[in-house]
């Protein structure tokens, strides 16, 4: 009885175990530019939205455009690589004043927002297609 009561016991931690490492804790932890991608860094994401910030005034956060979602290079889990294409430099929606990434858990939870670190249409630019 008593190692059945054991082996019950160990089957049940190990259960939790992989369980709890299968739900990690969601995280957003960089966005860089790694030409020809901006490339996000983070934990338990299910999706990485890019976003721009344009130029003009009173610009408010329904002006805001979509530039597209992030593709993840790594295996699921708690070091994941997503990586997003730097759009044609002829792309009207390269010229804003930021970039932004959202990043979404699995119940569709906004996990966390992360700017590249560019303000201003003319440094926006030029990190995404200046000189090289």
């Amino acid at each position: 009885m008593r190692k059945t009561l054991t082996l019950v016991l160990f089957a049940t931690l190990g259960i939790l175990s992989v369980n709890s490492q299968k739900a990690g804790h969601p995280l957003l932890s960089s966005v860089a530019i790694k030409e020809p991608n901006i490339v996000i860094r983070g934990a338990y994401l299910r999706r990485v939205e890019l976003w721009a910030v344009p130029s003009g005034t009173r610009i408010a956060p329904d002006n805001f455009v979509l530039l597209g979602k992030a593709t993840r290079t790594s295996s699921p889990g708690n070091d994941e690589r997503w990586i997003f294409l730097i759009p044609s430099c002829t792309d009207t929606r390269l010229t804003a004043t930021e970039i932004f990434v959202k990043a979404y858990d699995a119940s569709g939870k906004l996990v966390g927002k992360r700017s590249l670190p560019y303000v201003g249409v003319s440094e926006v630019y030029d990190a995404l297609c200046g000189p090289k």
